[in-house]
């Protein structure tokens, strides 16, 4: 489903989601958003397959008001008349010029055909216009991996991915070049292995599927903050399993610089008597980070373990070192973790508008069962103390879309 709010997230009204075309007819899931501030449009798009999964499209919509219906819409079709190719795991993102689409392709339902990046005109987009594109797919030579591009970007677009347990590939691609270069750089040993995260009154598993915590990058999510210098700091966090140092699974992370290249700080985020994953990263005009996450479960699990519930947190002037987000805070409270022991790819954060230095996030636990009448999902607004003057100003006005 898909959704808006006029009311700071008070109220929610459906939009109603239409059918696909007829090689790939059913709207499944992977739906994602984002808004140019620049045009004051907003981009949502849904992934569509046919019954088999072994073919699919993605369908991007453009609205000039959230509320409002789309003014035009694009339809992504990898395979064209072959019908072949499943586009998995879509997601958006933007710089100043573009609009961006990366794709995790399956071939036939079983075959990895490479991660694959199209690149928007934007303006061209806004105006409804047949657009202008660049494809780029990456095979490698590791084996498949997914990517995501990053939040925040400007000129440059960046995403990630681990080469290896100790090497981190960066992605670079300059609004003036015509394909992304790349850079390997070394980084502290991930563990990609199952953890143990059970708990709740049910004592199930959430990080349990091996989406959540192999190598190939489905958890990966980046975001590039610029301070008051202009210099950039390009983040990226992802979920592993526990090592001699970190006894439960956590989050990986590694901070570069954008000017060097160089690794600035690799800032884990871990507990040591409980799990984190499912990190969502975005920065705001300032620079700083804001971070929606799942915490709960351990390794031995226990039905009087806590459950995995959603927190946001920030990292800024007053957090320790680079990427750093300290103390989290509970937004979406539960007592049971997910039967299907998959967690779920719906923890989003962006910065909010107007007032840019706040943040808006969403995330969600399971409150007093495991179906979807359960899920205590929650839109949920953020802000540094000091900040709290741009927020109020806005956030309780009527704002006509």
């Amino acid at each position: 489903h898909q959704e808006y709010s006029l009311s700071g997230g008070s109220v929610f009204t459906g939009i109603a989601v239409p059918g696909g075309p007829l090689d790939a007819p059913i709207a499944c899931c992977d739906p994602d958003v984002v808004h140019d501030k620049r045009t004051g449009t907003t981009f949502s798009s849904l992934l569509y397959t046919n019954a088999a999964q072994t073919n699919g499209v993605v369908t991007i919509w453009v609205r000039r008001a959230v509320n409002a219906l789309p003014v035009c819409s694009y339809t992504i079709d990898p395979a064209g008349t072959a019908n072949n190719i499943l586009p998995d795991y879509p997601h958006l993102g933007l710089s100043n010029k573009f609009l961006y689409l990366t794709t995790n392709n399956i071939v036939s339902g079983t075959t990895w055909g490479g991660a694959q990046v199209r690149r928007f005109n934007l303006d061209q987009m806004v105006d409804c216009l047949t657009t202008s594109f660049t494809t780029y797919t990456y095979t490698g030579v590791v084996g498949q991996r997914v990517f995501v591009p990053v939040e925040g970007a400007k000129d440059v677009m960046y995403w990630g991915s681990m080469e290896t347990g100790t090497s981190f590939r960066l992605f670079k691609w300059a609004e003036s070049a015509a394909a992304p270069l790349q850079y390997l750089r070394t980084v502290a040993a991930s563990t990609f292995a199952n953890p143990d995260c059970r708990g709740g009154t049910n004592n199930r598993d959430w990080i349990e599927r091996t989406t959540a915590w192999m190598i190939t990058g489905f958890r990966m999510r980046g975001a590039v903050g610029y301070g008051s210098s202009g210099a950039g700091r390009i983040s990226f966090y992802w979920n592993v399993g526990p090592d001699a140092s970190h006894l439960q699974g956590h989050v990986h992370s590694v901070v570069i610089s954008e000017t060097s290249l160089g690794v600035l700080a690799q800032p884990h985020i871990w507990n040591a008597t409980a799990c984190f994953g499912y990190p969502a990263v975005a920065s705001n005009e300032r620079g700083d980070l804001g971070l929606s996450i799942g915490y709960g479960g351990k390794a031995g699990g226990g039905t009087t373990v806590p459950a995995v519930q959603g927190y946001v947190g920030i990292d800024d002037d007053y957090t320790p070192g680079v990427g750093f987000f300290g103390t989290v805070y509970l937004t979406a409270s539960g007592n049971r973790n997910p039967a299907d022991k998959r967690f779920g790819d719906y923890f989003t954060v962006r910065p909010y508008s107007p007032c840019d230095l706040a943040f808006v996030a969403t995330n969600y636990a399971l409150l007093n069962g495991t179906t979807t009448a359960y899920v205590n999902a929650r839109y949920v607004e953020f802000v540094r103390g000091q900040n709290r003057k741009c927020y109020f100003g806005w956030n309780t006005k009527t704002r006509t879309p």
